[in-house]
C-alpha cells in the first residue's frame, strides 16, 4: 500500500493509511463583528475499515468554550492483516475561532507502533503561522526532496484543525469547492475540495441522522516531499478520496462524519458509529 506522511498524519501512522485532511476549514473567510464563537463539543467514535475488514478504532473529542477550541483524538489499529500493525496514538490541537475563522495555536502527535514509539510532533502556531515545530523521526536529506521555505509555514493548518468546518450564516454551501493548505510537521501540502452530493445518515442511539455534504478531494503536494516516490505519485493520481461532512447547527460547524481513501489493497474507509453535537445550554438543561 502506498501510503506517503500527509495520509498517516492525522490517524497515526499505525492506521496504515489515514486521512490528514480531506476536509478542513474556509482559511479566508471574513469574520462578523459582532458573531459568538461556539459553545459546546462534538463527542464521535469512528472504525477504521480497510476492504472490509475492521483494522482500528478512534474518538474524537472536541470542546468549544466560546472563545477557543480543543480537539482530542485516541485511537488504536490492530494487526489484523500484513498491510496493519499494532499501534496507537494520541493528538491533540488547539486554537480559537473568530467568527467563521479557524486559527490553530498548537498541536501534538505522538505515536507508537507494536509497543515502540515511531513517530511525535509538537507544533506552536500563532493565528496559523508556525513559530516552532518539532518533528521526529527527521526528514532525510535527499537530492530529490522539495525544500521547506518559510512561506509555506504561514496562513496553514494543522490535520486536527482542518477538521472544524465553519457554517457560514449556518448554511453549509461553501464547505467544498475550495483549496486548503495544510501543514503537518513533515509536509506542507494543498487538499482541493469540490463538491459531489449529498447523502443520508440514519445515526442509532441519540447519533446524527439527516443529511451530510459528500466533498471529492484531491492531494497536491507542494514542500517537504519527495516527488520522485511512487507513493507521491500515486497519491497525487488518487481520485479516490472523499469526506461526508455532518452538520453541527447547534455550533455552527461541520465535522467530519465518513472519509475514504482508495488504496492498492482496497477502499480504506472511516466512518462514525457515534456522532453527537450539542451546544452547552443543551447540555445543561439535559443534566
Amino acid at each position: 500500500m502506498k501510503s506517503p506522511r500527509f495520509l498517516r498524519a492525522l490517524l497515526l501512522p499505525a492506521f496504515a493509511a489515514a486521512v490528514a485532511s480531506l476536509c478542513a476549514p474556509q482559511p479566508s473567510l471574513a469574520a462578523p463583528a459582532k458573531a459568538e464563537a461556539p459553545n459546546g463539543r462534538v463527542d464521535a467514535t469512528y472504525n477504521i475499515l480497510l476492504g472490509g475488514l475492521t483494522i482500528g478504532r478512534f474518538a474524537l473529542d472536541t470542546v468549544f468554550d466560546g472563545k477557543g477550541y480543543t480537539i482530542t483524538v485516541r485511537g488504536s489499529t490492530s494487526g489484523v492483516s500484513r498491510f496493519v500493525s499494532d499501534g496507537k496514538g494520541y493528538l491533540k490541537s488547539s486554537g480559537r475561532m473568530v467568527g467563521t475563522r479557524v486559527l490553530p495555536a498548537a498541536y501534538l502527535l505522538d505515536t507508537s507502533e507494536n509497543g515502540h514509539r515511531n513517530s511525535t510532533v509538537s507544533m506552536q502556531m500563532n493565528a496559523g503561522d508556525i513559530v516552532n515545530v518539532a518533528a521526529l523521526p527527521p526528514l532525510a536529506k535527499k537530492a530529490d526532496r522539495v525544500p521547506l521555505l518559510p512561506q509555506h509555514m504561514r496562513n496553514i493548518f494543522d490535520p486536527l484543525s482542518a477538521m472544524i468546518v465553519p457554517m457560514k450564516n449556518g448554511s453549509t454551501a461553501g464547505a467544498c469547492n475550495r483549496t486548503v493548505p495544510v501543514f503537518d510537521g513533515w509536509q506542507r501540502f494543498d487538499v482541493k475540495l469540490y463538491y459531489k452530493g449529498t447523502a443520508e445518515v440514519d445515526g442509532q442511539a441519540g447519533s446524527y441522522k439527516g443529511t451530510v455534504i459528500v466533498c471529492g478531494a484531491r492531494y497536491v503536494p507542494v514542500a517537504g516531499h519527495r516527488p520522485t516516490r511512487e507513493a507521491i505519485e500515486y497519491m497525487e493520481n488518487n481520485k479516490a478520496l472523499e469526506v461526508w461532512l455532518a452538520p453541527v447547527e447547534p455550533l455552527g460547524v461541520m465535522i467530519p462524519y465518513r472519509l475514504q481513501i482508495g488504496t492498492e489493497v482496497g477502499m480504506l474507509i472511516i466512518h462514525a458509529s457515534r456522532f453527537i453535537g450539542e451546544a452547552e445550554t443543551q447540555r445543561a438543561s439535559a443534566e
